[in-house]
């Protein structure tokens, strides 16, 4: 009988584990991590699987603002880090891919008018253009924010890496990592750009398997002064961070319902299996 119970228990202690793994339900509320992924924010209506229309991202700004929310930088998130502190409870980092015009346009003023903070992960080689790469929910018509739109936003948008040109790092050398990386820098230089040094994988995509290539991927962007990078994943982080260049980030779709997102907000995605 006493093996049993002791199984029964093992059992258990496996299980809240990996629930809390999942959802971070049991984590203490100073030790979560939430970052939340968007792109695009549309005026008319408009929805996919990148763009939100304005009106539902208002609805979830005023979400987060009467549940008690409190938006963060990346720069402060790594000040937190550096310390070794629990985050505030309800932390949450609100992220934008590409760098769209529209975040100009409609996030920036929203941010001002409820006292938020974002990051925007900017695609630096191909700013005040055009976009130029494929994909299903996007179009050459789109276009990315300019360097007066970058400089204006900083008081409510940190600025941070979003690769050169917008490549997959899986599809491309090391090598051309490198260079990507190197030319991010460059043109931060030569913008004088306020850029912080955390980049998110286009596609959310990396060399996820342990081993020489992810091993090398890591030590390119440390060499080029890259502190954190982030996946997708849709989990909530355990923090302080033991990982720094394989931190999850939640996707926010513009077809999700406002069920879809309290439940994202909470606990990381929709389901736990």
């Amino acid at each position: 009988m006493m093996y049993l119970f002791v199984f029964l228990a093992l059992v258990l202690l496996a299980c809240l584990w990996y629930i809390d793994k999942q959802t971070r339900f049991f984590t203490p509320a100073g030790n979560k991590l939430r970052v939340l992924e968007y792109h695009s924010i549309s005026t008319d209506g408009f929805e996919d699987q990148i763009t939100i229309s304005k009106e539902k991202f208002i609805t979830q700004l005023n979400y987060l603002k009467s549940e008690g929310y409190t938006t963060m930088w990346l720069s402060e998130i790594d000040d937190y880090q550096q310390k070794r502190k629990g985050l505030p409870p309800k932390t949450v980092v609100l992220t934008f891919d590409d760098g769209y015009a529209n975040n100009y346009t409609e996030l920036f003023p929203l941010l001002k008018q409820y006292g938020m903070k974002a990051t925007c992960f900017m695609v630096l080689g191909r700013i005040g253009q055009n976009i130029d790469w494929a994909g299903k929910y996007v179009n050459d018509s789109m276009q990315l924010m300019n360097k007066s739109q970058l400089q204006e936003i900083n008081s409510h948008i940190e600025v941070a890496h979003h690769t050169f040109k917008h490549d997959n790092y899986t599809k491309i050398t090391l090598d051309e990592v490198d260079d990507d990386l190197k030319q991010s820098n460059a043109v931060i230089e030569t913008e004088k750009l306020n850029v912080f040094p955390a980049l998110a994988y286009t596609f959310g995509r990396y060399y996820r398997k342990k081993g020489e290539k992810q091993t090398r991927l890591f030590a390119i962007l440390k060499q080029n002064g890259i502190k954190y990078a982030f996946r997708i994943g849709n989990r909530i982080n355990k923090f302080p961070l033991n990982s720094f260049y394989d931190i999850q980030r939640t996707d926010i779709r513009g077809t999700d319902s406002m069920d879809d997102f309290k439940t994202k907000l909470r606990f990381g995605r929709n389901k736990l299996f």
